[in-house]
């Protein structure tokens, strides 16, 4: 099994800040026909043109078998002369009960499933339910029932018990699904009012299998089973004379036919398998292998064949193993498109899997396995929900994705594999706390992620993987009381976190991912270097930082994580390089990181990281052409600012970016009206910060004060970021002269 990574550790990221759906109510039936009457032996309706059904088979994919079992044997009967020509529930009763509806035979090319089995459900004359604890759990199934209820009533609907007990004392051991037990009211709802479920029972200590189907039969179309039963004895007996005169002649040939039929089915399943094995472990086990190379690119045309393949499978068909299967791979395909900043591809693969193995889970609470696969579906979408700056959808998904590991341990807690999970869990669901300002929550999920890492790390004391972890919650935390104004303990954290990724690039220097941890561990420490009086140490890091991502996206180009987290890097680097000079050289830097940015924008225009890391280098650029008496700076802010529109308006920007947007608003405008500017743009940034005790936000708070003309709430807010150890990156402002009475400030 494998782990889902750690929320996205990219510096940006961090400073930035069940089952099927059910049937709805059917509309209208076109004709009376299709709404209720009884059938006639047509196999198609003479006003509607469409096939009409005289079964509809609903039935749990669980007993998948039993339900081909059923509609081979419905579809073969042959109906007594005698009983031919009565109207029946099926209609009128002719030489066949044929056709049947089951959905893997009607659906080899429908693309909305739902819609399909409605219609059928309309065009049906009876409702046959293969009855068993799978079924009763099953909403599918209980959605058919209640519709064809709605329909045509409840008369038409025939029960065939293959397992389980009606009315067990143990509800696990219930057949019946609550659709079939309980009466609906007057509106079509589902009544608190029992019926009685009158059933062929198929199990071996009922009717048995052969006697329930005829039992079964005999209700469809309107007879007695002692009739039925007696004239098919005779009709058996006529049979068997025939058959058993051509029976030693025929024998040798069918046995022939029978072992080639045999042997063409188990060789097409054993290449089925075989072809889903080597497709697991493309997107496993190889996929693992390429990643930590950095060659995810080598599985774009497998991932696409996969999801070719995987979509043209009908989940109903298939066993609960091989479902587990498809949906293992299509999150694995999902993870691979979120690298390369699909999202929209990479959250509908993760969600079809989700969906997949909830169900799967409702039907085996107790499979681990599964249990494990849902809870990495969970995390993913809880990643891409935050990526996309929806936090709070971002925090259900990882809430649910701990809630799921708690419950992995709860099953064993002696696998050390599922109290990694768990730390997982506890890490997630801290770092969005963090997103969301909950200090004491994201410090206490970080410290339960500690305390589990170290008792697993006592016992593997020399697994990398555990040793990065540890080491990464640290660095959590630093990121932690950088924004609650420790800087002076996040530079000691990031130092530390430094020194343990080196040791491990040493330790496993053949794997790209630690080497972008290392790259995103240097950036960290840089930005906060930088704004504790240590700039030349922090380019120096940010220049190590940027030849290692480098060389990652050269050897991986699609991988866009990397480049966003280089582009990201490359910008902090050009605005050092501007405040200590360096003028030409940033601008160079800036300019050929913003056109890429820019294409990354264009790439994925949901990824809320790269259209703020955009938004800040247009700010950036309008700095450099405002300082060096170019023109187009105006052009530049007009243009961040309208980037970061949609950003504002929906809350998804973080608390840096609020900052950077609101000073360019003030310096954007005529001077004349600054102090009014600057007053709105404070009250901008008191909406979004909460009271931070982040430098960003204090730093931006100060300059405002200052353009405001108010100095000595200025001087009080640099008084309290001396006290955390900050040093600004640009000289404070002069004061302008003195305007309204100050706002409260962050």
């Amino acid at each position: 099994m494998t782990s889902p990574a750690a929320h996205e550790r990219t510096e940006d990221a961090k400073t930035e800040a069940a089952g099927p759906s059910p049937l709805p109510d059917p509309p209208a039936p076109a004709s009376a026909a299709l709404a209720g009457a009884p059938f006639p032996s047509g196999a198609v309706d003479t006003e509607s043109g469409l096939r009409r059904y005289r079964v509809f088979l609903s039935y749990s994919h669980a007993n998948a078998a039993w339900a081909a079992w059923l509609v081979r044997r419905l579809e073969g009967f042959r109906i007594p002369s005698r009983l031919r020509g009565r109207v029946a529930p099926i209609g009128k009763v002719g030489e066949h009960i044929a056709p049947v509806f089951r959905d893997r035979e009607e659906l080899p090319t429908a693309h909305d499933l739902g819609e399909t089995i409605r219609d059928a459900l309309r065009r049906s004359a009876t409702l046959v339910v293969i009855c068993s604890p799978a079924a009763a759990r099953s909403r599918w199934v209980n959605e058919e029932i209640l519709s064809f209820k709605r329909l045509h009533g409840s008369e038409r609907v025939f029960a065939f018990i293959v397992d389980g007990e009606p009315g067990a004392k143990d509800p696990a051991q219930e057949c019946f699904p609550p659709a079939l037990r309980f009466a609906l009211d007057p509106s079509g709802t589902l009544s608190n009012t029992p019926v009685e479920v009158i059933a062929a029972d198929a199990r071996p200590e009922g009717d048995g299998r052969a006697d329930a189907f005829l039992r079964l039969v005999a209700g469809l179309i309107g007879v007695g089973f002692d009739d039925l039963r007696r004239r098919e004895l005779q009709r058996r007996n006529r049979r068997l004379t025939w058959i058993a005169a051509g029976s030693l002649a025929g024998m040798a040939l069918t046995l022939g036919l029978a072992v080639t039929a045999w042997n063409a089915r188990n060789d097409a399943r054993r290449r089925q398998e075989q072809g889903e094995e080597l497709l697991a472990f493309m997107l496993g086990d190889q996929r693992a292998q390429l990643k930590r190379l950095g060659r995810l690119e080598v599985l774009d045309r497998v991932g696409e064949k996969a999801l070719a393949y995987f979509s043209s499978l009908n989940p109903r068909d298939l066993t609960d193993t091989a479902l587990a299967r498809h949906a293992q791979a299509l999150r694995q395909i999902g993870e691979n498109r979120l690298d390369q900043l699909r999202y929209a591809e990479a959250e509908l693969a993760i969600r079809t899997a989700h969906d997949r193995l909830s169900a799967l889970v409702e039907r085996h609470p107790t499979n681990g396995e599964m249990l494990f696969e849902r809870g990495q579906t969970e995390f993913y979408l809880g990643d891409i929900s935050r990526r996309r700056g929806d936090r709070s959808a971002a925090r259900d998904w990882l809430l649910r994705y701990r809630d799921t590991t708690l419950a992995l341990v709860a099953l064993n807690p002696t696998r050390s594999d599922w109290q990694g999970e768990l730390a997982y869990g506890h890490h997630n669901l801290a770092v969005s706390d963090l997103d969301h300002r909950r200090f004491t929550e994201s410090r206490q999920g970080f410290l339960r992620e500690i305390e589990l890492l170290e008792r697993l790390l006592a016992e593997q004391p020399q697994d990398i993987d555990l040793k990065f972890r540890l080491a990464d919650a640290e660095s959590w935390l630093g990121t932690l009381e950088e924004r609650d104004g420790n800087l002076p303990e996040a530079v000691s954290r990031f130092s530390h976190q430094v020194a343990n990724l080196e040791a491990i690039t040493r330790a496993d220097p053949g794997t790209a991912k630690w080497q972008a941890k290392l790259a995103d561990a240097l950036g960290l420490h840089a930005s906060v270097l930088a704004v504790t009086g240590h700039r030349p140490e922090a380019r120096r890091q940010r220049e190590r930082s940027l030849a290692i991502l480098a060389t990652l996206t050269t050897a991986d180009p699609k991988n866009r994580v990397w480049q966003r987290a280089m582009l990201g890097s490359q910008l902090k680097q050009a605005r050092l390089l501007f405040v200590d000079g360096h003028r030409e050289e940033a601008a160079r830097l800036l300019e050929t990181t913003l056109a890429r940015l820019d294409q990354l924008a264009a790439a994925e225009p949901s990824d809320v990281g790269v259209i703020s890391a955009v938004t800040a280098a247009h700010l950036l650029q309008a700095r450099f052409r405002s300082s060096t008496d170019q023109p187009g700076a105006a052009a530049s802010v007009a243009l961040a600012l309208e980037k970061s529109r949609p950003l504002l308006a929906t809350s998804k920007a973080g608390v840096e970016l609020v900052c950077e947007v609101a000073l360019a608003r003030v310096l954007a405008g005529d001077e004349r009206g600054r102090p009014e500017q600057a007053r709105q743009a404070l009250a901008l940034i008191d909406q979004v910060s909460g009271g931070s005790q982040q430098w960003q936000v204090l730093d931006a708070a100060a300059r405002l004060h200052f353009l405001q003309g108010h100095e000595s709430s200025a001087r009080t807010l640099i008084q309290q970021l001396e006290r955390s150890g900050y040093q600004p990156l640009e000289p404070w402002p002069a004061p302008a002269a003195p305007s309204s009475p100050p706002p409260r400030s962050p």
